[in-house]
């Protein structure tokens, strides 16, 4: 039987993935993002669910705790995301400057 953090994070989880596909549904969201956070929230409910598959999985790998490989998993994840989050407003600064610099020039241009 389901204890009720475990029914309400399920609920949560079905309503992130509800929203997920909203998002991506209008546009705002592209279709690896969407995979992404999908196969995410769907792993989340699993291990809510089947907190022993995490057990399992840490001892094959030689991990001593479930928690400890969930903590080392979310913390790179994070990093990932910071990452790719770095990389695209880098990115967007470069274009900035281009734009900004290229009117500029064109305003001397006109003068």
């Amino acid at each position: 039987m389901l204890a009720i953090f475990q029914i309400l994070l399920v609920l949560f989880c079905i309503f992130a993935i509800v929203g997920v596909l909203k998002r991506k549904e209008d546009n705002l969201l592209g279709p690896k993002g969407a995979l992404f956070w999908i196969f995410f929230w769907v792993a989340v409910a699993i291990v809510v669910v089947w907190p022993n598959i995490v057990q399992r999985l840490a001892d094959y790998i030689g991990i001593g705790r479930g928690v400890d490989l969930v903590t080392y998993l979310s913390i790179s994840a994070i990093f990932y995301l910071l990452f790719k989050l770095h990389v695209k407003m880098e990115s967007l600064k470069r274009d900035f400057t281009k734009v900004i610099r290229q009117d500029s020039l064109d305003q001397l241009k006109k003068k």
